[in-house]
């Protein structure tokens, strides 16, 4: 198989596992959640500070700032 074609087949796969993940956490109800820093995008350096289900690790909300001052000490 030549590269070009192994990526292709990378990237479809990529995408079946990203629908697949995304279809799980719709069905989530995110009742048990903590405070995490996370990465802003995939590809980015950044870190930024989000509530996370604990099941499915998906983003379910944004830290006020008394939540933010806690979770920083």
């Amino acid at each position: 198989m030549s590269d070009s074609k192994k990526i292709a087949s990378l990237i479809a796969k990529k995408h079946e596992i990203s629908k697949e993940i995304e279809g799980l956490q719709k069905k989530c109800q995110h009742i048990n959640r903590s405070l995490k820093s996370i990465k802003e995008s995939e590809d980015s350096s950044t870190f930024i500070i989000r509530w996370i289900c604990n099941e499915c690790s998906s983003i379910v909300g944004i830290p006020n700032d008394k939540e933010l001052n806690r979770f920083l000490k």
